[in-house]
């Protein structure tokens, strides 16, 4: 345990000190980032020219030109729209202030009348102000010119060219650079580390390749609407959105706003800026809820509270870039989470993967006095598993933690009456799901000590037409009465620890001590330490130990 807070803590301040390092080397590390991006999406092209025999470093060429000609040539189509649409913007600028006029002043009546009187009544009792002085300016040297001319430019240029130096030189050394990454976290770790950035990369390059179709899906029918709606450069609009759509949650608004503040200011009605709202609405609608989870569901791994937390992080951090690369940068997080130990909590936060086990998510539920989701968690896993792996893998579980913690007093006294009063309602009204099972008739179940060991012979009486269930209240001599009778003639005692080899001991002698002919199998629902008891559970009169329901059905058949 001090190893494992030690170890936590180490990794927090470590995180602490990357966050910081990140901030501070933004210039750097920016680029890098991006040609990183860009390296998981142009690796598989790479992976296939060399596999047509063009040589790493022809195959790197190609695929870096061609991946920077689709980039360039997008920018250039949305440049020349973008300078259309400037070209025309003076065109609408009376319906934008007719547009806006009307909305201000919807019409007029008293009020509005009451609210020019005291604008006017604000004009003339503000303070009559000076004249400004006049200003010279003094016109820029050539020099001073140029610079102001280019200075905007430098900085994007800069940060492409760096971007697509480091993806050739990324494509061209990735094995070198892998080793090395392995060599900094430790060749102890080999296995693990290849393992993590295998499944990174296949990640991010998952999500990359399907997010674009999504995006493409939303782009182009959405251009096709405005264009017949009669919004001008419709093109853009639709690149845009396709673009746009990377940047989880507040990209999709942006590239709707545009195009509906276009048609708030060309048309003359509302109808238009409903019908761009519109197809919106369907299109986000329609991918969000039917096209999305088809394609790829939770390729990302990532909660959605962990997107909303790694955008406003890395837009934070970065700015504008980090909020492009949020998505990509916390899955490559959340999957060292996955595989290194220290890190093991990021997983947890980031990732969509169940934290608990199932009966540990059901035995919660229960100690929370939520009735309704515990029924649903067990309703939907016997319709997804079937009932016997329900009973194995879900409800029995989870009666061996209930009677854990009502050994140690850790349940209070409603709680316990409440747990084992839903667990026994989740078995009343759950329905046969149509396995055909054989009838196991002179079979008899018979509890151990109390109720937990009575609701797991029930589920497997469930599983076992014919077989007959003893109530854990019912009297010894009435059980050994009916053993007499001849109605069991094997009898399975069923046991849910903690102290279930005790109790299961104790009734064993007493019936082989009555029926030594009696055959007793023992349904010893646990794995842990069954080796060590079984010795004295044979010498106790038992025949057979099983601890999975499977097994103990392929003794009791």
């Amino acid at each position: 345990m001090p190893y494992t807070t030690t170890s936590r803590t180490s990794s927090l301040a470590g995180l602490l000190i990357a966050a910081a390092i990140l901030y501070l080397a933004r210039e750097v590390l920016i680029p890098l980032a991006l040609a990183i991006l860009l390296s998981f999406l142009l690796a598989p092209l790479v992976r296939r020219l060399e596999h047509w025999r063009l040589g790493r470093i022809p195959s790197t060429f190609i695929a870096v030109t061609l991946a920077v000609s689709v980039i360039a040539g997008i920018g250039l189509i949305a440049a020349r729209q973008a300078l259309s649409l400037t070209a025309k913007l003076p065109e609408y600028r009376a319906n934008i202030v007719e547009k806006i006029r009307s909305v201000r002043e919807p019409s007029d009546s008293t009020l509005s009348r009451a609210a020019e009187a005291i604008k006017e009544l604000e004009n003339e009792a503000a303070p009559t102000e000076a004249p400004p002085l006049a200003v010279t300016e003094t016109p820029p040297t050539a020099l001073a010119a140029v610079r102001e001319m280019v200075g905007p430019f430098v900085h994007p240029v800069g940060t492409a060219l760096a971007v697509i130096v480091f993806t050739i030189l990324l494509l061209l050394n990735r094995e070198n650079m892998r080793e090395r990454l392995i060599g900094l976290i430790g060749t102890q770790r080999i296995n693990i580390t290849t393992q993590a950035l295998g499944e990174a990369s296949d990640r991010v390059s998952n999500y990359l390749y399907m997010q674009l179709v999504v995006n493409a899906c939303f782009g182009i029918p959405f251009a096709l609407a405005l264009w017949l709606i009669g919004i001008p450069n419709a093109m853009l609009w639709g690149l845009l959105g396709t673009l746009l759509r990377f940047i989880p949650y507040a990209g999709v608004w942006v590239a709707v706003a545009m195009p509906a503040l276009l048609a708030f200011a060309i048309f003359d009605g509302w109808g238009e800026v409903a019908w761009v709202l519109g197809v919106f609405l369907v299109l986000e609608l329609f991918l969000v809820n039917v096209l999305e989870p088809w394609l790829y569901g939770r390729s990302a791994g990532l909660s959605a509270i962990a997107i909303i937390l790694a955008a406003l992080f890395w837009t934070w951090l970065w700015g504008p870039v980090g909020l492009l690369l949020a998505v990509p940068l916390t899955v490559c997080i959340a999957v060292m989470g996955r595989y290194i130990p220290e890190l093991g909590y990021l997983n947890v936060l980031l990732g969509v993967e169940p934290v608990l086990p199932p009966e540990a998510r059901f035995y919660q539920r229960l100690v929370a006095r939520d009735r309704d989701e515990a029924m649903m968690l067990a309703d939907e896993y016997a319709a997804e598993h079937g009932q016997a792996a329900l009973f194995d893998t879900l409800l029995i579980p989870a009666l061996t933690l209930i009677e854990t913690d009502r050994h140690k007093g850790a349940l209070e006294p409603e709680t316990e009456r409440f747990v084992f009063e839903t667990t026994r309602q989740i078995l009343d009204e759950l329905r046969d799901d149509g396995t055909e099972t054989p009838a196991a008739a002179h079979v008899c179940i018979l509890p151990a000590r109390d109720q937990a060991d009575e609701l797991a012979g029930a589920m497997l009486a469930r599983l076992l037409p014919g077989a007959q269930l003893f109530s854990a209240k019912s009297l010894a001599a009435e059980t050994l009465e009916q053993i007499g009778d001849g109605a069991c003639r094997v009898m399975c005692i069923s046991a849910v620890p903690p102290q279930a080899a005790s109790h299961a001991s104790y009734l064993a002698r007493r019936l082989k001590k009555q029926f030594p002919k009696l055959r007793i199998v023992l349904a010893l629902w646990t794995n842990e330490g069954v080796d060590k008891v079984r010795p004295r559970l044979v010498s106790a009169g038992i025949d057979e130990v099983a601890t999975r329901l499977p097994d103990v059905l392929a003794q009791l058949r």
